[in-house]
């Protein structure tokens, strides 16, 4: 009798919810603006990666086209590498639009990644982008608020509760069965978009649909869960509400705090808690480290003199003009190692910084649930800061390869001995530039990137949980008149 009392008051609060013209508009309107957001996002996805092959194209063609050079010309002329956005980008941009996507690599030296589209739209990119993660996160939640404010309130306003207890309905099942009724009709707004995403994923990567589908899988079941609670959070406001219009004050106020207040506050509270140096300072220090390690282009510096002294006396020669290889192409090898492991130290630094801001941002997710769906929605698109973070690292570890190869065809091919002025340049030949391989980003797979972001999923497991309590607990105590 319970099974089926509950299965009448899903389908009835269902069906309810969409006989009425508005819901039924609103839901086409959300989802018109869904397929034009994923329609935006699939354009600008394949036009920002056709851009950036062409780019990719123009670089290997400049640097393999470059003229017979010194190789330490060459490590200084550098080499610009970018980053592919993954396909999922189409459906929730996560932080790509406030990180760099290019960065030129160059030896001694190491940048920072560049051109964001934040950097590049001004202050408006803050108020949030226009993407279907966006909608589903922060635009259906008000909708259901305002679709079921009144589910138990007009009943009891309308006096029938009553009826539906005299019909052998609990207080629980009438709990409950509102809850789903109402979640049924918010899924409305999620199962068909998800769909279309992966046809536009798979479209425009032409591969990998596996992986993909994998990723909007966690997506589906994070905005299911997240959806729930909506539901449990609209059906109990309205339970323990005097009046429907006392409900929806209620909730109002409720998604001001979840999706507007809180998620500001967290952000502003992590970036006090951990602060950051600034770009100036944290350069300035790491400047300043290597400057007392050794600095390779000083003559007089105090480490390279030792290791001249042991080179000579190790090969029984007078001066570095009489070693069987070019001296200054090992002293900038040396010199490369000595920064590269500095800037190594320093930047570890500054990621465990930026890692206990994004672990207090996720551990906020036991506070908030919006925390929580967007965290795994971005974790599970491939926009979130740990695919950032393994970009910089591949990048580094190209650019680290690329300055000691420079400095390897230095040590082997260029003489010791200066030219004379009118002799032959001290120069090799440009065939060896195409000898050394293109940079190629590689995405960062979702079962290391969830290893590494999985307290966000748990947050959401804690707040299923909640909602299970919550509806047991309303349930029993639901006030009839």
């Amino acid at each position: 009798m319970k099974t089926s009392t509950l299965q009448l008051i899903i389908r009835k609060t269902r069906q309810d919810l969409m006989k009425e013209k508005q819901n039924l508009l609103i839901c086409i309107t959300v989802l018109l603006f869904c397929l034009l957001s994923i329609g935006v996002g699939f354009t600008k996805y394949t036009e920002t990666n056709a851009q950036v092959r062409e780019y990719r194209k123009q670089v290997r063609e400049q640097w393999e086209h470059r003229p017979a050079k010194h190789p330490h010309r060459m490590a200084h002329y550098g080499y610009l590498v970018f980053r592919m956005a993954h396909p999922l980008s189409i459906f929730d941009t996560g932080l790509d639009d406030y990180l760099g996507n290019v960065i030129f690599l160059e030896a001694h030296k190491q940048n920072s990644a560049n051109l964001s589209e934040a950097g590049s739209s001004g202050i408006l990119v803050r108020f949030g982008t226009f993407s279907s993660a966006f909608i589903l996160q922060c635009i259906v939640p008000l909708i259901i608020l305002f679709s079921g404010f009144g589910l138990i309130a007009q009943e009891r306003e309308n006096a029938t509760l009553k009826i539906l207890t005299t019909q052998g309905a609990s207080g629980t099942t009438i709990v409950r069965g509102k809850i789903l009724g109402l979640w049924q009709f918010s899924l409305l707004f999620l199962l068909p978009v998800l769909p279309v995403v992966l046809t536009a994923a798979i479209m425009s990567v032409m591969s990998g649909w596996a992986d993909i589908t994998v990723r909007l899988l966690v997506i589906l079941l994070g905005y299911m869960v997240y959806y729930l609670f909506i539901c449990t959070l609209t059906v109990l406001v309205s339970a323990v509400s005097r009046s429907s219009s006392l409900a929806l004050v209620g909730l109002i106020g409720s998604w001001l705090l979840l999706v507007v207040f809180l998620p500001k506050g967290i952000q502003f509270a992590a970036q006090n808690l951990y602060p950051v140096p600034s770009r100036i300072a944290f350069e300035t220090a790491l400047e300043k480290d290597i400057l007392k390690a050794g600095d390779s282009h000083n003559p007089d510096d105090p480490h390279f003199n030792k290791m001249k002294d042991s080179l000579l006396a190790r090969y029984k020669v007078r001066s570095t003009n009489e070693l069987p290889f070019n001296y200054s192409g090992f002293v900038m090898k040396e010199g490369e190692r000595i920064s590269s492991q500095i800037y190594i130290r320093h930047q570890k630094e500054l990621e465990e910084t930026f890692a206990s801001q994004q672990r207090f941002s996720e551990l906020s997710a036991f506070i908030d649930p919006v925390m929580a769906v967007k965290h795994v929605s971005m974790t599970a698109s491939g926009t979130d800061y740990f695919s950032y973070t393994r970009f910089q690292k591949q990048a580094e570890e190209y650019r680290y390869r690329l300055a000691q190869k420079m400095n390897d065809l230095q040590i082997e091919k260029i003489s010791n001995i200066k030219p004379e002025k009118g002799g032959p340049a001290a120069i090799i030949d440009a065939g060896n530039w195409k000898k050394f391989p293109d940079f190629s980003y590689r995405y960062v797979s979702f079962r290391e990137s969830f290893a590494e972001q999985w307290i966000p999923a748990a947050a959401l497991v804690f707040w299923l949980a909640i909602c299970l309590v919550m509806t047991e607990t309303a349930g029993r105590n639901l006030k009839l008149i």
